[in-house]
């Protein structure tokens, strides 16, 4: 055959090879769907209705649990990216924090509500060692406190530990709500946060405030973008002298500006929280249940509420050590996680396929058999009862 043929020939092959590899009809992949609600909450504290916006995690309507919430200041502009950026870092095969109710809280007048308000002298004159409790970032903190922090917990399956994430004048407001309210967030997120003018002085209230709350616990993230670091310079000198149970961290993002900063720090921030929350099951070193417990009891003591594992945490922990031959310590995960999940097909069947390589044929039939009577259309269970005994029963 002439090479002219020859490529031809090899065009005509190549080309038949590619639409053969092709589907036979292109299918369209649908978008996820993310659980989000808005709501107009009547507000009695500040005389007006204000919309709240909600995200759920994506296991949120399925299963019973609880999450901890994380409020965004400036709702319309940081929601949206707060919201997906919880649950990415959430997702199983990161791991990095526990799934998170957000609630995004958009502005009417940021200026009144963020900026704490200093009461009058007699004659007029601005009194700028007291800030009312009638107006401004006040009345809006009470408006937390009072309406819509209750009004989450009403209407979602909440845990009481919240996290506080406000930006610019948000983060200013949000330094003036851990002050005046220290325990209603435990978690506070300050990014580049506007301290200007009269309340420049605020900034100096951090050291008496940690002199009276030594034992408080919590979380305070500090960042700044290339900016002027002169009061967040004042914020952290104060953070390292003064001993208290209350843990920080500062960054500083040279490579961002005051509004490029906020998706960056946000990211940072919900690690440094939980930061003691990642634990590698994809790890080849052996891994028993006895060490899971041990890990979600430390995360319980942390955070001050029950935190369990999940069944995919543990179905998952369970199939690495299976995938690295830690037979013993995959089917003690199994184990447990059947014990912990009665009504779980998929843990009788993970069970059913430690037990088979372990060898014990038996038990590894007995979870299929009950997988299969919790799950009937379980094809992997029919198969595997099928092969050891000839029939699907």
């Amino acid at each position: 055959m002439s090479p002219y043929l020859m490529r031809c020939w090899s065009f005509v092959w190549g080309l038949w090879a590619l639409l053969a590899a092709l589907p036979a009809r292109a299918q369209l992949d649908s978008i996820p769907k993310v659980q989000e609600k808005a709501w107009l909450l009547p507000s009695a504290v500040l005389h007006e209705s204000r919309s709240i916006w909600v995200h759920l995690p994506a296991d949120y309507a399925p299963t019973t649990q609880t999450y901890p919430v994380l409020y965004v200041l400036d709702g319309g502009s940081q929601f949206s990216y707060a919201a997906a950026l919880a649950d990415y870092l959430a997702a199983y095969d990161r791991n990095r924090i526990p799934p998170l109710i957000v609630v995004g809280i958009p502005n009417v007048d940021r200026g009144r509500d963020f900026t704490p308000v200093y009461s009058l002298r007699a004659n007029g004159e601005v009194d700028s060692s007291q800030i009312s409790e009638t107006a401004g970032a006040a009345l809006f903190l009470r408006f937390l406190q009072q309406e819509l922090v209750p009004f989450i917990d009403q209407h979602y399956r909440t845990q009481p530990y919240r996290l506080l994430a406000g930006h610019s004048l948000g983060g200013l407001f949000a330094y003036y709500a851990k002050l005046k309210a220290p325990t209603l967030f435990p978690a506070t997120i300050l990014i580049s946060p506007a301290f200007t003018g009269l309340n420049e002085r605020l900034v100096t209230s951090l050291t008496p405030f940690l002199t009276t709350h030594a034992t408080l616990r919590g979380k305070l993230f500090l960042a700044l973008g290339n900016e002027n670091p002169t009061t967040v310079t004042s914020l952290v000198r104060q953070l390292r002298t003064v001993p208290s149970a209350f843990q920080w961290h500062y960054q500083h993002y040279e490579d961002e500006n005051h509004f490029s900063v906020t998706a960056k720090s946000l990211d940072d921030a919900l690690k440094f929280v939980y930061q003691s929350w990642f634990m590698d099951f994809y790890a080849a070193t052996r891994l028993t249940y006895q060490d899971i417990e041990v890990h979600f009891t430390a995360l319980s003591q942390e955070f001050g509420y029950s935190i369990e594992p999940t069944e995919e945490f543990v179905n998952n922990c369970g199939y690495t050590q299976l995938s690295n031959q830690h037979t013993a310590e995959a089917v003690g995960i199994f184990q447990q996680n059947v014990k912990r999940h009665p009504a779980s097909a998929n843990a009788y069947d993970s069970l059913g396929e430690a037990y088979l390589a372990q060898g014990a044929t038996a038990a590894a039939l007995a979870n299929y058999r009950k997988s299969l009577a919790l799950n009937p259309h379980n094809e992997n269970a029919q198969a595997i009862v099928k092969k050891l005994t000839g029939s699907t029963k």
